[in-house]
């Protein structure tokens, strides 16, 4: 018999005191899944606020599959993923599998085909997915690992869940907050090890990838990069971020030294937090909160 040696551990955990698992019916549950961490949280939807978050880090976790093993393992003891009667569940995925096609080339039938011009897939490992962008017209196309997609599935047995790609849930929540402006911008999302670098502008998005980086060096080398592509000015234009940093980290500093005018991003506006959330950065878990936002 194969034993799965945990792997994780729970960073942080907040829950509203109002809250219980009878409200289900009345809530979303949200997950956000990634090589570094599995996020949860909840919102009620009768009151329109967030009332529990919990973040748990994966440790020496390098593959989809030892993410899944994970999450199974979580599923097994936590009783948010053991519930089965939320209004909705929304799970999104970070990954550099996706692409962005117009609406009017796509067709079903090739999702694969459009995938493949920009990611190697595996037909026995990963499922291909898609989510449309009705402000944008267009589709995000995208691949995610298959025994992942299997877990959510064995979890959540008699529910129907909405998968996202993470770009999906950053577009969305962006173009939410920022609508189509005649000032171009430019948004980065952090990670451990990834940066989601968007651009939008009076026609909406005009640019938008996920890059891999090792170091801080890396990480400011495809910020100044998309910006030099897309005629922005790092002394004048203005880099708002998102995510998993902080003041005193290198990527921050670094960012500082070749970009005058950086802003710390806030969470979505229109929805609530219970107090709990209030020590929180306003940065952080925003594809978490975000996921509120999608359809």
């Amino acid at each position: 018999m194969t034993t799965i040696n945990t792997h994780f551990r729970l960073s942080h955990k907040i829950q509203d005191e109002a809250f219980t698992l009878s409200q289900a019916a009345q809530c979303n549950l949200y997950l956000s899944l990634s090589q570094k961490a599995i996020r949860l949280a909840v919102a009620d939807t009768a009151r329109n606020k967030f009332v529990v978050l919990e973040d748990y880090e994966l440790i020496t976790v390098f593959t989809p599959l030892q993410v899944a093993e994970q999450l199974r393992l979580i599923a097994a003891e936590n009783p948010l993923l053991q519930e089965q009667h939320w209004n909705s569940i929304r799970v999104s995925f970070s990954n550099q599998h996706f692409t962005l096609v117009p609406e009017t080339l796509y067709d079903p039938a090739h999702q694969h085909d459009y995938l493949r011009l920009h990611s190697e897939i595996n037909a026995l490992h990963d499922v291909v997915l898609s989510y449309r962008h009705s402000a944008l017209e267009a589709i995000n196309i995208f691949a995610i690992d298959a025994t992942a997609y299997q877990t959510l599935l064995d979890i959540f047995p008699a529910r129907a869940l909405q998968l996202l790609h993470q770009t999906s849930v950053l577009i969305r929540s962006m173009l939410y907050q920022t609508g189509r402006s005649g000032t171009r911008s430019i948004y980065a999302f952090v990670e451990r090890d990834y940066v989601s670098i968007l651009v939008l502008g009076e026609s909406g998005l005009e640019f938008c990838n996920v890059f891999h980086y090792l170091s801080p060096e890396d990480f400011i080398y495809y910020i100044i990069f998309v910006m030099q592509e897309l005629k922005l000015n790092p002394e004048q234009d203005p880099v708002t971020v998102w995510g998993d940093i902080t003041l005193d980290s290198a990527l921050f500093n670094i960012l500082k030294r070749y970009v005058r005018h950086v802003k710390l991003g806030q969470k979505p506006s229109d929805v609530g937090y219970s107090y709990k959330f209030d020590d929180l950065f306003a940065h952080r878990y925003f594809e978490l909160y975000s996921l509120h936002l999608c359809e």
